[in-house]
């Protein structure tokens, strides 16, 4: 089975929980949050020569609801709706002269990729909350599917142009941790950031997936 559809079962399987714990669990607290993440992005790559040689970074801002799996309200699934900002800094130069797009190697270049994001996470929630108390330790986990949008290229020299060298359609999988408002952010994308048809100069397919490093913050 996919990894698409394993996500998609998995959003079944939070509408389900939901309407078997409606009844139960009505009177207890749910952690409803809008979050917002500012992370570092590590470029992980198979292209030779590859340097990333500026700051790469990611912003996250979105709305997750709250499902408790226990009469605590201590677990919980989390099914959110977000949208997200990326910007990657590398010497690969894109060339769209020919039939195809192309990244070639330019060692003194600092070339700018960006891209927006609608998100859709579905987490796995454990908390050390209480219905009176706002400060605890949590540990949150799980998978965002993320539709990929307006992928622009900024040459090091020459303007921004729009091409669709992003995959349209990819799976990452997080996890977060902390104490209250403040939370430590991981997340790696399961695929290539790229679009397959994109070509690299020597002949194989360029492949890089980012691992976000940063913060996240949850407010309620």
């Amino acid at each position: 089975m996919s990894v698409r559809l394993l996500f998609f079962a998995g959003v079944l399987l939070v509408g389900w929980s939901a309407n078997a714990q409606k009844d139960k669990l009505s009177n207890k607290y749910r952690e409803d949050q809008f979050y917002i993440s500012f992370a570092l992005q590590l470029q992980q790559e198979n292209i030779s020569g590859f340097k990333q040689n500026g700051f790469s970074n990611n912003f996250q801002i979105g709305f997750v609801r709250d499902i408790p799996l226990n009469i605590t309200g201590r677990t919980a699934l989390g099914l959110g709706l977000g949208y997200g900002y990326n910007r990657l800094i590398s010497n690969l130069h894109l060339d769209t002269s020919g039939d195809k797009p192309t990244f070639f190697i330019r060692e003194n270049e600092r070339n700018r990729q960006t891209y927006s994001s609608f998100i859709i996470p579905l987490s796995f929630r454990f908390r050390t909350s209480t219905l009176d108390r706002t400060g605890f330790w949590r540990v949150y986990g799980g998978m965002k599917y993320i539709w990929n949008f307006s992928s622009h290229y900024n040459l090091f020299h020459g303007k921004s142009f729009q091409n669709d060298f992003i995959r349209k359609n990819n799976t990452t999988v997080f996890t977060s941790f902390g104490y209250n408002t403040w939370n430590i952010l991981f997340e790696y994308d399961l695929n290539s950031i790229y679009n397959p048809e994109i070509n690299l100069s020597v002949g194989n397919i360029p492949k890089l997936q980012t691992l976000k490093l940063g913060l996240i913050f949850y407010i309620l």
